[in-house]
């Protein structure tokens, strides 16, 4: 099953999906002419957003479930699982990503209709279940709904696109990457290099606790790597095989390992993370949330690996 932002090519199969459960809300609605206005408007304004995602069936392009949300109010507005579906590992998923892209550090509110069949009751327990609790009842066109709230948590937000989407998708167009509107940056003790093509540089204290911890970064843009000419690759890449020798030789490092993420950051670059007898991961990848305490003795001796990195790449 892929989780993934809803197109407007899916417009019909969310209807439908929502059309799947009108038998359910019937069964307890007084007025359910209402239910559809506006659905449509509704459905275009959350794609444009990145507020609605599906859930498909990889293999048949069924819909299995869809959810809403809206940023801005903090809560879900829409909810369905298919009854063909596998509900609890859909509405897991669905709702892991909603709350990933809402802001947890503040109440989230939804409403669900009230009723006795099995589909309604099971989207109840789920919500239950992971924290949403009972308001109050009201009745939105006739319909008996349940308001939930999940109240706010002071755990800690990721920045990668799993929790700011649009931010990260804005900066993953070259006229609005930071990378090529903001070049300038104040701190440039930790620069190793900087030429007309590629940016090296060192981070204090360092991602993982390793000692000499870098990115190489490509100046020009581009946010998948297989959109880089080929050329332009492997001259890439070439740089990155230099910076990884030089690296090794200043740190004395067992291994280099070489990471591409760009899942926070949206332009391109590769980490360089060298890797120590002693490191915090024996058979374990590197956990990149972990900087402290600094892998240095102190601020010099990181001025000081900067310097060698300096001498190795001239």
């Amino acid at each position: 099953m892929l989780i993934r932002w809803a197109t407007k090519q899916d417009i019909p199969m969310w209807e439908a999906l929502s059309r799947e459960y009108d038998q359910y809300i019937s069964e307890v609605a007084t007025d359910f002419c209402k239910w559809y206005d506006g659905f449509n408007d509704h459905m275009n304004r959350k794609i444009e957003q990145y507020e609605a995602v599906a859930a498909v069936d990889r293999m048949s392009g069924r819909c299995n479930g869809a959810i809403a949300f809206s940023r801005s109010h903090n809560r879900i507005t829409f909810f369905a699982v298919s009854p063909n579906a596998n509900h609890q590992e859909t509405a897991e998923r669905l709702l892991t990503v909603a709350l990933r892209q809402l802001n947890t550090n503040n109440d989230i509110s939804i409403n669900l209709p009230v009723g006795e069949s099995t589909p309604l009751r099971s989207d109840r327990r789920h919500y239950d279940n992971n924290g949403f609790e009972f308001v109050k009842e009201i009745n939105v066109d006739g319909c008996p709904m349940a308001e939930l709230v999940r109240k706010a948590d002071d755990n800690k937000r990721g920045k990668s696109f799993h929790y700011r989407y649009p931010k990260f998708i804005k900066e993953s167009k070259q006229e609005t990457c930071p990378c090529i509107t903001e070049p300038e940056h104040d701190d440039k003790s930790g620069d190793i290099l900087m030429n007309d093509r590629y940016w090296v540089h060192g981070e204090y204290p360092g991602q993982g606790r390793l000692f000499g911890k870098l990115c190489v970064i490509p100046l020009k843009h581009y946010f998948h790597f297989e959109d880089m000419p080929e050329e332009e690759a492997v001259a890439f890449m070439q740089e990155v095989k230099c910076v990884g020798k030089a690296l090794r030789k200043v740190t004395g490092a067992v291994k280099i390992n070489y990471e591409m993420h760009a899942n926070t950051a949206a332009h391109i670059h590769i980490h360089l993370f060298p890797r120590y007898l002693d490191d915090d991961f024996p058979s374990a990848p590197i956990d990149y949330r972990i900087n402290e305490p600094a892998p240095y003795e102190n601020y010099d001796e990181f001025l000081w690996f900067v310097e060698q990195m300096r001498k190795e790449l001239k």
